[in-house]
């Protein structure tokens, strides 16, 4: 759809606003509110995951410490800091799927003396290929990453096929003062006499499915025998298994289970909620793609907007004030096999300008609901699904989705501000025929009378002259803007061309009442200003 179609229609929606303010033609004029702040945007809703799978820990993230690619004590230096440089608050490990058949112990002491172990994905590897776990990256190198990054650790634990003894000792291994257990002894025999001071722990993972295949009142169960003895030396964050929210029903009967389970009972801190912009289903390609397939993935990704006010409306019934945050501590698009980097690197996927766009959707979906939500976490860092970065051998470049989290890491820790977003939505082609999507995503903060503004323009058709508004007598003095676009959208970064798809400076004009702005089409846009 032409955006010039829409012109009038753009006008009369901004209702009482004065004619005059269309001088510059603009299609649509938003209105944000710099002096109503609202919640603060959790720095941890822009996390991260890794989990030992195909080729994430064992080549994305850890090359070995006799390795001639460049690294800290084994672990790849490009990740490190790429990851330290758009300020990486936490990282989930070591699963996913993975947690749940992992044994602590099996990390830990001398690299010679770990045993090789079962993994999970081997179900998942091809024919001929094995995903032996080597234990070479266990507790002690996860921490002295993100020690590297300056990132939280964010731990998944066991319960599938563990013990809440299991856990309690590695919660202690990691978190006893020294000198006071002798498995704090034994943690500075193996290199770290101080403790890790880990916060969040996650007390399994999919408990529903490949985390023990369990009812909620069964999991309710579990996580109470798994919290009640927590040895308490750092102030715990205790997530619990939440549901499958991108299932057809956001399985809203899991949060209503567990929570009536859970009634009378101390409730935890965090509640994991799973989304995943799912197209395993379907014929769609990850790399190869047409118009309707474009939209469809966008479309499906902001189902996760209902999905959080679902559960969080479902979660309020149970705990009024809220104690409960949600951590969405999985999400991304997830295609159907097919652009793997190597046979042995399952669930990799060439990642596009689509999903470059469809993570700025969905963090301007966390930011305006930044006071449900505690943390979130993208599935996964590195050579995976959603990934920031692909690396294969001495190999590494950004993907697209990289450059959206470095664009809006400049909401980390500011305070939402609300937006007036009555831009009209845009007809367009899916799957099934069509189907009406925003024409423009976008969220807003503020700090230091510093205002934070991102854009998303979803139209592979049309760019967008927009006017943003100040609420209350607000100006701005200066401004600043990037763009991330193509004219391809199916653009990617490859090794070889490294920097095909990356942000440039973009123009943006203050003016007496605002700003003013073109969109590009297919495109992510910050705007950063000063106002008085």
């Amino acid at each position: 759809m032409n955006r010039r179609t829409f012109l009038k229609a753009g006008a009369a929606a901004v209702g009482g606003l004065a004619a005059s303010h269309l001088a510059f033609a603009a299609e649509a004029e938003i209105l944000l509110s710099p002096g109503e702040p609202g919640a603060v945007i959790n720095p941890h809703i822009y996390g991260h995951f890794i989990e030992h799978l195909g080729g994430v820990i064992y080549d994305g993230v850890w090359v070995g410490r006799d390795s001639s690619i460049p690294n800290v004590d084994g672990i790849r230096k490009q990740f490190v800091d790429d990851m330290k440089r758009i300020g990486a608050p936490n990282l989930r490990w070591p699963g996913g799927c993975f947690a749940d058949g992992y044994h602590w112990r099996d990390g830990i002491g001398k690299a010679s003396g770990r045993p090789r172990t079962y993994n999970f994905w081997q179900r998942r590897m091809p024919a001929g290929i094995d995903a032996t776990e080597t234990n070479q990256f266990g507790i002690h190198e996860f921490m002295h990453l993100c020690r590297l990054i300056g990132a939280e650790p964010y731990v998944a634990a066991n319960v599938g096929s563990g013990t809440p003894s299991e856990f309690h000792d590695w919660v202690s291994y990691c978190n006893a003062p020294a000198g006071t257990l002798s498995l704090a002894d034994e943690r500075a025999a193996n290199g770290d006499p101080q403790p890790f001071g880990i916060r969040y722990w996650g007390v399994g993972n999919e408990s529903w499915g490949c985390g023990g295949a369990m009812r909620p009142e069964e999991y309710a169960t579990k996580y109470r025998q798994f919290v009640t003895q927590f040895p308490n030396y750092t102030d715990p964050f205790l997530v619990a298994t939440g549901p499958r929210g991108h299932s057809v029903d956001g399985d809203i009967g899991w949060t209503t289970g567990f929570f009536e389970a859970m009634h009378g009972f101390e409730p935890p801190l965090g509640f994991s909620l799973h989304f995943y912009t799912d197209l395993r289903p379907t014929p769609l390609k990850a790399g190869d793609f047409k118009g309707p397939e474009w939209y469809e993935v966008l479309l499906r990704g902001l189902r996760l907007d209902k999905v959080i006010d679902d559960h969080w409306k479902e979660m309020g019934k149970f705990d009024a004030a809220h104690r409960t945050k949600l951590v969405i501590d999985e999400w991304g698009v997830w295609y159907a096999p097919g652009s793997e980097i190597a046979p042995s690197y399952i669930l990799s996927e060439t990642i596009t300008l689509r999903d470059a766009v469809h993570t700025g959707m969905t963090f301007d979906i966390f930011n305006r609901h930044a006071e449900k939500i505690a943390m979130a976490n993208v599935a996964q860092s590195v050579n995976c699904i959603h990934s920031l970065f692909v690396a294969q051998g001495d190999k590494f470049v950004r993907t697209p989705v990289y450059h959206v989290f470095d664009m809006y890491r400049s909401h980390m820790g500011a305070r939402q501000v609300p937006v007036s977003n009555p831009v009209a939505d845009l007809n367009v082609p899916v799957l099934a025929g069509q189907a009406r999507l925003p024409g423009l995503s976008a969220s807003a903060s503020i700090r230091d009378r510093r205002v934070t503004l991102t854009l998303t323009n979803p139209s592979l058709d049309s760019s967008l002259s927009l006017r943003v508004r100040f609420a209350g007598g607000a100006r701005a003095t200066e401004a600043r803007a990037s763009a991330l676009t193509h004219s391809d959208m199916r653009a990617t970064n490859t090794f070889a061309d490294p920097d095909e798809v990356k942000p440039a400076a973009h123009p943006v004009r203050v003016v007496a009442d605002g700003l003013e702005l073109n969109l590009p089409r297919q495109a992510v846009v910050l705007v950063e200003c000063a106002i008085t």
